[in-house]
């Protein structure tokens, strides 16, 4: 008399360890007729879906976390990115009126600047 009966093909078995390792093989589930065990384990195929399922959405949520990530790192880069070149502009900025400034500085400095400077002093 067989006990095991395989659902998904045509495996008979009369011993639980032979029906288990069908169902390890092949991922079917072995029925027990009468009052046997299931082979396959508790939940039998129903528990290897679950375990697939399990993992997809772990491994979806993780490559979705990344994206997301990836994307926040990129949009605060170009931040930076943007911010840094502000920085640059100003500070080209600053050297052209410190140049400026220097030049203004040395001509007050010279004979002519300090010359026309006095002459504006007399003429009030």
């Amino acid at each position: 008399m067989t006990r095991y009966q395989c659902g998904s093909c045509s495996y008979r078995s009369d011993r639980l360890g032979e029906a288990q390792q069908h169902s390890h093989r092949t991922g079917h589930v072995c029925v027990g007729k009468d009052d046997a065990r299931p082979a396959g384990g508790r939940f039998g195929k129903a528990k290897v879906v679950a375990g697939v399922g399990v993992l997809a959405a772990a491994t979806l949520g993780a490559v979705g976390t990344l994206a997301w990530k990836c994307k926040e790192l990129k949009e605060e880069q170009e931040g930076v990115l943007s911010m840094a070149a502000g920085l640059l502009v100003q500070l080209a900025e600053s050297a052209a009126a410190n140049e400026s400034l220097k030049a203004e500085n040395d001509y007050l400095k010279s004979a002519t600047g300090a010359a026309k400077t006095l002459k504006s002093y007399d003429d009030r």
